[in-house]
């Protein structure tokens, strides 16, 4: 995966100056993978200690000299112009402005693929509004951001989940920073790898997810925050089985309390008394 994903970096029609593979720890693959390579301008930067994405992210940040940062993560590839690209539509900002700009992206699955996001935010939209109400779509690999905003705007580190969201929402809602989509397949996300299929956003770990979005709670409408835990929280919940079951239900009552009102009664009738109710025919039919 990272040999092809540097391949399309190296690829790119506009000639990328510095590039740096860092490893969240150690990769003695990796640093094979790089010195297969015999190019100056493919360098690799070990953290070590393992400390999450966000620290492998701004580790990168702080080695890079560019105007311009662009990232990829392993696992996924460039278009060989999409760094030419971003950079034709952000050619009105200065290094100095907060700006960035992100693409389209095609994501693959075996032998099917989509492209997402339909179209980009409109202006009175937050980006909140625009991933969760309607239908946007961001991954880190379709990131360019500007010098500026990322001396302003770091990855959060040792934060597990949501990483992409959490530097989005904090590049709006605290930095106020413009953002430049090119409604174009430049970037392909990959979802078929072992790898990625066993990441922390796949599995059961909705409390991450509860926890990082009452951080920004006070940004965002009682629909943004409903749609976000029907995708993200909700099902995870009802699926822990190392919680207790009347815990649970307090739970789900704390969160719903945050819905509008029609969603609330419909989750209520969708997740909480189908959940009372296989509890209940379970705790009959033990007692039989």
């Amino acid at each position: 995966m990272l040999r092809d994903a540097l391949n399309s970096v190296l690829r790119q029609s506009y000639s990328v100056n510095e590039v740096f593979v860092v490893v969240d720890g150690r990769s003695e693959i990796a640093r094979k993978i790089v010195a297969d390579f015999h190019n100056d301008r493919i360098k690799i930067i070990e953290s070590i200690e393992k400390k999450g994405g966000g620290s492998a992210r701004n580790l990168g940040i702080r080695a890079s000299q560019a105007d311009f940062v662009a990232f990829l993560d392993d696992d996924d590839l460039w278009n060989e112009n999409k760094i030419e690209k971003q950079l034709a539509a952000l050619k009105n900002y200065s290094p100095n402005d907060l700006v960035f700009s992100f693409t389209q992206v095609k994501s693959e699955e075996n032998d099917r693929y989509d492209l997402l996001p339909e179209s980009g935010p409109k202006k009175d939209w937050s980006f909140a509004e625009y991933i969760f109400l309607h239908k946007g779509y961001m991954t880190t690999s379709t990131i360019m951001s500007s010098r500026g905003l990322l001396a302003k705007n770091m990855f959060t580190e040792k934060l597990p989940k949501h990483q992409d969201w959490d530097w989005l929402f904090k590049a709006d809602f605290y930095c106020h920073a413009k953002s430049v989509y090119v409604g174009e397949p430049l970037t392909i996300y990959r979802t078929q790898y072992v790898g990625r299929s066993m990441s922390v956003s796949q599995r059961n770990t909705w409390h991450y997810s509860h926890e990082w979005m009452l951080g920004y709670r006070k940004y965002l409408s009682r629909e943004v925050i409903a749609s976000f835990d029907r995708g993200n929280v909700i099902n995870g919940l009802l699926d822990d089985h190392s919680m207790n079951k009347l815990k649970k239900i307090w739970i789900l009552r704390r969160i719903l309390s945050d819905f509008p009102d029609q969603e609330r009664k419909s989750e209520w009738k969708e997740h909480i008394f189908p959940f009372i109710i296989a509890q209940l025919k379970g705790r009959f039919h033990d007692e039989k």
